[in-house]
C-alpha cells in the first residue's frame, strides 16, 4: 500500500519491480499532493518497451482533507496606511485567474487561492489517465537519475473573494498604488488630490470607499417621498415662541423609549392592499416626477380627502429600499410624520398612499434665500417641529438617515413634518448599532462617513447642517465635490456660520451642540428640544407667509422667462 504522508510517496510494501525494492522513489515536489490525494482510475498498465504490464490496484491514497467552507477571505490586519478592498469593488485585477500551490484554500502571501470546478467526464478521464502515467513513471525509472515528475496544471475556475490591496505611494498621480480605475475617478470628479492623502491618508480612504457605495446605492434608492400629503392639523404649538415650562410639558420631551423589537421578515404581501385603487383614487392628476417615479394628486371617494400617490416600477434593486420605507411609515404615526395612507399594485407598479401636503418642501423657499433669507425665529420654529418628529421615531428605535430640507414637507396651515423614510432603518435586539454608509453627502455625521457603528445621533447632526443649510441657503461644503465635501467633514469638521455678528449666541450654541464631532458628546434629540433657542421659534403662520412669498417669486421669474 503506498500512502501519501507530507508530500511525500512512501511505500508499504513491495513494488511489482524487484530493482525497485530497496529504492526509496524520488521525492513528489511540494505543491503536488492534491492531485496525489485524489482516487486513482484502473491503471492503464504500460511498460517502456511498449508491453502491457499489470500493476496491482494496491496504491490507496488518504481521502482529501474536507474543503474549509468559508464564503469569503478573513480580513488581515494592515497597517493604517494600507487599506485592501474587495472585488466586488472592481478591482483592476479582477476577472483574471489565480492558482497556488497551497491546498488549503486559504489566501498565500501572493492573495491567491486554490480554486477548482468539477471537470466534465472526459476531461476527469484525461486528468486521470495523466496522473497514472506520472506516478508509475517514478515507480518504473530503474536504473534512470531521479527526475520530476511533470505534472498537469491544475484547472482554475474564475477568482473569487480576491482582495486588492491598496497603498500609500506618493510617486503616483494619486497617492496610491494600486487604486481601482473606478477609484481614480472618483479623486478625479471628487477633487481629492495627492496632498489630501499626504495630510490623511486614512480618510480619503473612508470617503472613496463611501463614494463607491454611495454610487451604487443611488441606483437603489426608492424616493417616496416627493409631495405628499394632509389635512391633519396635528398639535401645533399657538402664537410665537415657548417659555421654559411649555417646552418640558411637551409629550416628547417625556417620550420613554419602547423596548428594543426583535429583527423580522416584511414582504410585500404583508404590506400591500389588494383591493382595486382605481376605483378609490379616480382620475387622479400628475403633479410631479423624480428619478424612482411619478407623483399625482387625487382625492379619495371613501373619504373626500386629497392625497398624494407616488407610482413607482418594481425592481429588485429597489425593493428592499421599498419595504424598510412602508413598513416603517406604516407604524409611523405622529403629527410632525407624514401620514402613510396605503400601498397597491396596479400593473406591475407599486402605488404608495400618502397625505397631501400642500406647502411644498423646505427647499423651495431656501432656493430664494437672496432675496428672502429665513430669520432665527423661522429657522427655530422648523428645528422645533422636526425635533418633534424625530423624538419620536428615536423612541421606536428608529434612524431616519436623510434629514435635510427636501425631505422637509410644509402645509398652508402652518404644519412641519419628516419625509422621506426610504433611508430610514430600524434597530433591533440583534442590531443594535448600524455601520450602512448611506445618506446625502453634505449633511451626514462624520462617524457614518467613517463606517463606524452609529445610532440616533446622526439625525441630531443632519438637523445641525440643515439649521446651517436654513441660515445661509445652503449647507457647509456645498462649494466643493461631494466627497471632498466629506473629507473636510472629518478631517476639518464644520466651519463657523460666515456672517458670525448676524446670529445670535444661542443660535450658535443650539448648532455647535448638533455637530459636535464625537457622538459620545454629542446631544440627543430628547435633550436638544429643552434647548432655549427652541423658545424663540415664530408661529406657524409665518411658516405659511415664507411658502406664499416663495411662490410669487417663482412665478415671477418664471414670467420674466417667458417675457
Amino acid at each position: 500500500m503506498a500512502d501519501v504522508e507530507n508530500g511525500n510517496l512512501s511505500t508499504s510494501q513491495k513494488s511489482r519491480n524487484p530493482k525497485l525494492d530497496n529504492k526509496k522513489p524520488p521525492p513528489v515536489p511540494p505543491g503536488n499532493t492534491e492531485q496525489l490525494q485524489k482516487p486513482l482510475p484502473p491503471p492503464p498498465g504500460s511498460a517502456s518497451n511498449g508491453a502491457a504490464t499489470p500493476v496491482k490496484d494496491s496504491f490507496k491514497p488518504k481521502p482529501p482533507a474536507a474543503p474549509n467552507p468559508r464564503s469569503k477571505p478573513d480580513t488581515l490586519d494592515a497597517p493604517k496606511h494600507v487599506r485592501s478592498t474587495s472585488a466586488g469593488a472592481a478591482s483592476a485585477d479582477a476577472g483574471k485567474p489565480q492558482c497556488s500551490n497551497s491546498v488549503s484554500g486559504t489566501p498565500t502571501k501572493d492573495d491567491s487561492f486554490i480554486l477548482q470546478t468539477p471537470d466534465p467526464p472526459q476531461k476527469e478521464e484525461k486528468k486521470k489517465n495523466s496522473l497514472w502515467k506520472s506516478i508509475t513513471k517514478i515507480w518504473t525509472a530503474e536504473e534512470q537519475a531521479p527526475q520530476t515528475p511533470t505534472l498537469k496544471p491544475l484547472d482554475c475556475s474564475a477568482p473569487i473573494a480576491v482582495t486588492h490591496t491598496i497603498h500609500v505611494d506618493f510617486s503616483t498621480e494619486f497617492g496610491f498604488k494600486g487604486l481601482p480605475p473606478e477609484w481614480e475617478s472618483l479623486m478625479k470628479t471628487g477633487g481629492l488630490t495627492k496632498e489630501d492623502v499626504k495630510e490623511n491618508s486614512e480618510a480619503v480612504m473612508n470617503v472613496l470607499e463611501f463614494g463607491a457605495a454611495y454610487l451604487d446605492k443611488k441606483n437603489q434608492q426608492s424616493g417616496a417621498s416627493q409631495q405628499t400629503a394632509g389635512n391633519n392639523a396635528g398639535s401645533l404649538s399657538p402664537g410665537g415662541g415657548f417659555s421654559t415650562e411649555e417646552l418640558e410639558a411637551l409629550p416628547e420631551a417625556h417620550m420613554p423609549p419602547v423596548p428594543l423589537p426583535e429583527e423580522r421578515i416584511v414582504t410585500l404581501s404583508d404590506l400591500i392592499n389588494r383591493s382595486d385603487p382605481t376605483k378609490t383614487y379616480p382620475n387622479p392628476k400628475k403633479i410631479g416626477e423624480g428619478a424612482a417615479g411619478e407623483v399625482f394628486m387625487a382625492i379619495s371617494e371613501v373619504t373626500g380627502r386629497r392625497v398624494a400617490i407616488k407610482k413607482m416600477t418594481l425592481a429588485n434593486q429597489n425593493l428592499k429600499l421599498l419595504l424598510t420605507e412602508i413598513a416603517i411609515m406604516k407604524d409611523s404615526h405622529h403629527a410632525n410624520i407624514v401620514d402613510y395612507i396605503d400601498s397597491y399594485i396596479v400593473e406591475e407598479k407599486l402605488w404608495v398612499v400618502m397625505e397631501y401636503m400642500d406647502g411644498g418642501c423646505l427647499t423651495e423657499i431656501l432656493e430664494h434665500y437672496e432675496t428672502m433669507p429665513m430669520q432665527e425665529r423661522h429657522i427655530a420654529r422648523i428645528c422645533f417641529e422636526t425635533l418633534k418628529g424625530l423624538i419620536y421615531i428615536h423612541s421606536l428605535h428608529r434612524i431616519h438617515r436623510d434629514i435635510k430640507s427636501d425631505n422637509i414637507l410644509m402645509s398652508l396651515m402652518g404644519e412641519v413634518k419628516l419625509a422621506d423614510f426610504g433611508y430610514a432603518a430600524q434597530l433591533t435586539k440583534q442590531k443594535q448599532k448600524r455601520n450602512t454608509i448611506v445618506g446625502t453627502p453634505y449633511w451626514m455625521a462624520p462617524e457614518l462617513i467613517r463606517g463606524q457603528s452609529y445610532e440616533t445621533k446622526v439625525d441630531v447632526w443632519s438637523l445641525g447642517i440643515m439649521a446651517m443649510e436654513m441660515a445661509e441657503g445652503e449647507p457647509p461644503y456645498m462649494e466643493f465635490p461631494p466627497l471632498r465635501a466629506l473629507f473636510l467633514i472629518t478631517t476639518k469638521g464644520i466651519p463657523p456660520l460666515k456672517d458670525g455678528k448676524r446670529w445670535s449666541p444661542i443660535f450658535k450654541d443650539f448648532v455647535g451642540k448638533c455637530l459636535e464631532k464625537e457622538p459620545d458628546n454629542r446631544i440627543d434629540s430628547v435633550e436638544l428640544l429643552k434647548h432655549p433657542f427652541l423658545k424663540t421659534a415664530c408661529d406657524p403662520m409665518e411658516i405659511v407667509t415664507l411658502i406664499e412669498k416663495a411662490r410669487a417669486l417663482k412665478e415671477a421669474q418664471i414670467k420674466a422667462v417667458l417675457g
